[in-house]
C-alpha cells in the first residue's frame, strides 16, 4: 500500500511540475555544441524529416536506439535495433558494450548507422 501511496504521489508531481523538453526553440542551447562534436569527430546530425526520407528511400542503414530497453518496447522507430548507452558510456566503451557494438553493426564497416536517444544527449 505504501509503494502505491508513493507512486501515486509521484505521478501528481510530476503532473505540476512538467518536465522541461527540448523544443525547436531550446535548439540554440544545445545544437551548436552537437553541430561542434558532430565537425570534430567525423559525424553528421539528421533531423526528423532527414531520417524519415532515409527510411522511405529504403537505404541499408542500421538504425541503432540508444535509451534503455523499457523504452525501446515502449515504442521505437520500426527496424530499429536496442543497445542502451548511459553517461558511462561517454568516455569510453567497456570491452562487453564495445562486442556487443560491434556484433550488433556486423562485418560492413562503411554501413549508415543512424543512432538516436530520447533527449540528444
Amino acid at each position: 500500500m505504501k509503494t502505491t501511496s508513493t507512486v501515486i504521489c509521484l505521478l501528481l508531481a510530476l503532473c505540476l511540475f512538467p518536465a522541461h523538453s527540448a523544443l525547436a526553440s531550446d535548439e540554440a542551447v544545445w545544437m551548436e555544441s552537437a553541430r561542434r562534436d558532430a565537425k570534430r569527430d567525423g559525424y553528421k546530425l539528421i533531423d526528423v524529416q532527414g531520417l524519415a526520407r532515409l527510411i522511405d528511400s529504403k537505404a541499408d542503414a542500421r538504425i541503432v536506439d540508444a535509451r534503455a530497453d523499457y523504452e525501446f518496447e515502449a515504442g521505437h522507430i520500426p527496424g530499429a535495433v536496442n543497445l542502451e548507452f548511459d553517461l558511462g558510456d561517454r568516455m569510453q566503451l567497456s570491452p562487453e558494450k564495445q562486442a556487443a557494438f560491434q556484433k550488433l553493426l556486423g562485418p560492413d564497416k562503411k554501413q549508415l548507422l543512424v543512432i538516436y536517444c530520447r533527449s540528444f544527449r
